[in-house]
């Protein structure tokens, strides 16, 4: 094992073969989770310890190199199942994935918002659960062949928990207390419905999830039953504002400490992504996948009909969300055509 000086943010890095570990206090650790062949790379997944128990913020893939790099993380920190609490802060399998496998334990806890453990249980079903929402994918564009090509190749569906698991539901303003470590729950819709974060005052730490990431844009999305997911996010992004936060601890790539100004880049973000769905829907309605294809990602010298599928879902829900955006402000309508759901300005001229 061996221990040298990283960026300024932790304090020093615990290094084991594959095992990487960052010391950002005394009882605060970051572990790298590898998410192969994913372009996130890596899954912060944060370890705060206290006196009896000991609390794990997010997981990682349920995968072996996920579930390698986990475990031996917390076997360095000397962490046991049997001390241990689990938050997940949001639904996704590279955030949630390997709780099931870390309950081996009776003592073993597990915390969740209470619409995130919903999604997760049902997510373990297979496609009796998740297969409808991607088929109602083709109404916004999709073909069948690439609905099907989804089911074998989204990470989200590839690798979700192995089993349904009994979470503790933890509401908006909960406080969960390790050690010296009192950390308050803050809900965050918008990433996902029920997406959680948590404040810890004293060394003002802010465990962001993917709902403020430092060096990429959170993917906002549509989701079914939610009317306008990106509304909901920028009006997270607000109530965050307000805290006193020395230090931003997300769920990928780089720890930052200027949350005001990563908030100020996000916000600007999606305006110009609006004007961009404005200026392409000018031009004629079209699908949330149409809109999509037309837009500018970070893909570069791919075009469109070159994208990995699981790239094209999220491109489309992220195009979805921005033209919900622009229904729920009263600027675009929609109507089902030929079973397609076309979108358009309502003042296409100005």
């Amino acid at each position: 094992m061996r221990r040298f000086a990283t960026h300024p943010h932790a304090k020093e890095i615990i290094a084991h073969g594959d095992i990487m570990i960052e010391k950002i206090h005394d009882d605060v650790f970051r572990i790298h989770i590898p998410l192969p062949n994913s372009p996130l790379k890596l899954l912060n997944a944060y370890c705060v310890k206290g006196d009896k128990r000991n609390l794990l913020i997010d997981t990682g893939f349920n995968r072996p190199e996920c579930r390698d790099a986990l475990l031996g993380g917390l076997n360095e920190l000397e962490v046991r199942t049997e001390s241990l609490d689990i938050l997940v802060t949001h639904r996704h399998a590279d955030h949630s994935g390997l709780a099931p496998d870390l309950m081996t334990h009776p003592e073993t806890r597990a915390f969740a918002d209470p619409e995130e453990a919903d999604a997760l249980n049902k997510f373990t079903r297979g496609e009796s659960y998740w297969g409808q929402g991607l088929r109602e994918r083709m109404a916004h564009g999709f073909s069948e062949e690439e609905v099907e090509a989804l089911k074998t190749g989204h990470p989200g569906i590839r690798y979700v928990g192995s089993r349904e698991i009994d979470f503790i539901p933890v509401q908006d303003g909960a406080e969960l207390v390790y050690g010296r470590r009192k950390l308050r729950v803050i809900r965050t819709p918008g990433h996902t419905p029920g997406h959680l974060t948590l404040y810890e005052p004293s060394l003002k730490l802010y465990f962001s999830g993917d709902h403020i990431l430092g060096d990429i844009t959170p993917n906002i999305t549509n989701w079914t039953g939610v009317n306008d997911s990106l509304g909901d996010y920028l009006k997270s992004l607000e109530a965050v504002r307000s805290l006193d936060v020395a230090l931003v601890l997300p769920g990928h790539r780089s720890l930052f400490p200027d949350m005001e100004k990563r908030i100020q880049e996000l916000k600007k973000h999606h305006a110009v992504r609006l004007d961009e769905v404005r200026r392409i829907l000018k031009q004629e309605s079209a699908t949330g996948y149409a809109v999509a294809s037309r837009m500018t990602w970070s893909l570069r010298n791919i075009v469109w009909k070159d994208f990995p599928i699981g790239q094209k879902f999220f491109a489309t829900g992220e195009a979805l969300s921005h033209l919900d955006r622009l229904l729920a402000v009263g600027e675009a309508v929609r109507e089902k055509k030929d079973g397609l759901v076309y979108y358009s300005l309502t003042q296409p001229d100005t």
